[in-house]
C-alpha cells in the first residue's frame, strides 16, 4: 500500500498563503516504472522539493531524501524503475516544499545598481528594518536604508523575478501611514539564488506584479514612509542555507544568510557604509544579464 505524508511547507517568513498548494502526483507506467510529477505550482520563482522514499521493494533506487529545484509545474522529478520488470515497484513516500532556492552559491562580488534615482546623491545607512525590530532581531545591521523624498521611485538593483508583493489591507479608519511591521514590500528572486527584499514601499503605487521580470533600473514602486514625513526604502539581500546546527534543524531547517552588495557610484564600486553617495547607471550595468533576444530588442529600441 502506498503511504503518503504531506508535511508543512517551509515558506519565507513574509510569504502569504498560496491559493492552491503544490502537490506531487505518482503515475505508474506500462513498463511498471513509477513517475513522480509536480503539479499545482502557481507561484513564480524557484520551488525546492524534498522527496523522501521509504519501504522500497523491487526498485533500482535506494531509500532516502532527494532534493529538486524547479520553476515549472508538470516537472517530472523522479522515476522509479523495477529491478524485475514483470512486477510492480512498491514504495512509500512523503514530501515537503520550500518557496525559494536553498544552499546556492551566491555571487557576493556582483555589482548592483542602487535602488534610487541617479539624478542626485542619496544618504544611506545600515540597520535593521521595522520587520526585524518587531521580531526582536539581535544580529545587528541586516539591511540598507536609502533616504528618499515623497514621490521618489524605487528601482530594481539587479535582474530577477518578482515572486512576492505584500500590500497589507488597511482598516477604513486607519491612518495612511503608521509605524508597523506590516509595511508594503516586495521580493525579487535573482539569478544566483539570492533574494532582494524591498521594504517600506507606497502600497498605492506598486508598479510591478508577481511574475514580472525586472532589470537594473526597472521602476518597482514609489518610496514609502512610516510617519508620513520621512520617506525611504529599506533593502535586504540574502540567500537561504540549510541550518548547520543539528539541535535547531528540526525547528528551523533553513536560515537566512545576509550580505551587503557592492554598488556602482561616482566614487567607484563600493560596499556602502553610512554616508552620502551618488548612484550611477551605465549601459553595461543594464544589459549584462540580458539574453540574446533581450539584447536585440533593447538595442533595436534604442535606435528608434
Amino acid at each position: 500500500m502506498i503511504r503518503i505524508f504531506l508535511t508543512a511547507s517551509f515558506a519565507l517568513m513574509f510569504v502569504g498563503a498560496v491559493a492552491q498548494s503544490p502537490t506531487i502526483r505518482t503515475q505508474r507506467n506500462e513498463n511498471n516504472s513509477v513517475d513522480f510529477i509536480l503539479e499545482n505550482k502557481t507561484r513564480p520563482g524557484t520551488l525546492t522539493v524534498f522527496l523522501t522514499l521509504r519501504d522500497l521493494q523491487n526498485c533500482n533506487t535506494a531509500s532516502g531524501t532527494f532534493r529538486y529545484e524547479t520553476r515549472y509545474t508538470g516537472t517530472r522529478l523522479l522515476s522509479l524503475r523495477p529491478a524485475d520488470d514483470t512486477r510492480g515497484v512498491r514504495y512509500g513516500y512523503s514530501y515537503r516544499f520550500f518557496l525559494g532556492p536553498v544552499d546556492k552559491e551566491p555571487d557576493t562580488a556582483f555589482v548592483y545598481r542602487m535602488p534610487t534615482t541617479v539624478r542626485w546623491p542619496v544618504r544611506v545607512s545600515r540597520g535593521v528594518s521595522v520587520y526585524d525590530r518587531f521580531r526582536k532581531e539581535k544580529k545587528g545591521a541586516l539591511g540598507l536604508h536609502f533616504e528618499m523624498e515623497k514621490g521618489d521611485t524605487v528601482y530594481a538593483m539587479r535582474r530577477g523575478t518578482v515572486v512576492e508583493v505584500g500590500i497589507p489591507e488597511r482598516e477604513p479608519d486607519a491612518p495612511a501611514v503608521s509605524f508597523t511591521s506590516e509595511s508594503p514590500d516586495l521580493l525579487v528572486e535573482q539569478p544566483d539564488g539570492t533574494l532582494a527584499w524591498y521594504i517600506c514601499l507606497d502600497g498605492d503605487n506598486v508598479l510591478v506584479e508577481i511574475g514580472d521580470e525586472v532589470l537594473p533600473g526597472t521602476p518597482l514602486a514609489l518610496a514609502g514612509s512610516y510617519d508620513g514625513e520621512r520617506y525611504k526604502v529599506s533593502v535586504q539581500t540574502f540567500w537561504w542555507e540549510s541550518n548547520p546546527d543539528p539541535k535547531e534543524r528540526e525547528r528551523k531547517p533553513f536560515i537566512r544568510k545576509h550580505f551587503f552588495p557592492q554598488f556602482v557610484t561616482e566614487e567607484g564600486v563600493v560596499c556602502v557604509e553610512k554616508g552620502v553617495y551618488r548612484p550611477v547607471e551605465t549601459e553595461e550595468l543594464v544589459i549584462r544579464e540580458m539574453n540574446r533576444k533581450e539584447l536585440k530588442k533593447h538595442r533595436g529600441g534604442k535606435k528608434r
